[in-house]
């Protein structure tokens, strides 16, 4: 246990103990085993364990956010969009992972706030992979032919895809929002 205290970098001592008990596990690198059941526990009690979750993401312990993030990612709360889009700019690309296939687990309600975050904030490069991901994923095959130009302008295929800009705008006005 020594160990897993010299590697935690965050206060767990405002969250209560039925929650920092298995938080203190998700930190045991050796025991797979131990991990995989503390996360099942956490993912048993539902959103109320969002909070801590998403406080447990500033840590600057690569497992412990990926933890964190899978646990988040299971629950799949719609509420949770905003931190899995978050998550695509991540250090770790395990944890930039996690946060694409969280969207595609919410499912087309993932769709329109990431096209808006795409076509509203200046994305970086891992941000616009992860989104072409989701997109590929979630979008039917006629949305897909529709916005090949925002898919190619997302996976770099133009010169420094700065078109995503314009094609997330074009096709959140095309095909997304009626208005």
């Amino acid at each position: 246990m020594e160990t897993n205290i010299k590697k935690l970098d965050v206060d767990l001592s405002k969250i209560p103990d039925n929650i920092a008990s298995p938080i203190m596990d998700l930190l045991q690198d050796k025991n797979y085993r131990k991990r995989v059941t503390a996360r099942k526990k956490l993912v048993s009690m539902g959103k109320m364990v969002l909070p801590e979750m998403v406080f447990l993401l500033a840590s600057k312990n690569n497992s412990l956010r990926k933890e964190a993030a899978k646990v988040i990612e299971l629950i799949a709360d719609k509420k949770s969009i905003p931190v899995f889009i978050k998550l695509l700019d991540d250090t770790d690309s395990s944890v930039r992972w996690i946060g694409a296939e969280g969207l595609i687990r919410i499912g087309r309600d993932s769709i329109i706030p990431l096209l808006k975050f795409i076509r509203d904030k200046k994305s970086s490069y891992f941000q616009k992979q992860g989104a072409h991901h989701v997109f590929t994923s979630l979008f039917d095959t006629k949305e897909k032919n529709e916005l090949k130009q925002l898919l190619n302008s997302l996976a770099g295929h133009h010169e420094l895809s700065e078109t995503s800009v314009l094609e997330a705008s074009k096709a959140l006005k095309t095909c997304f929002i009626k208005e």
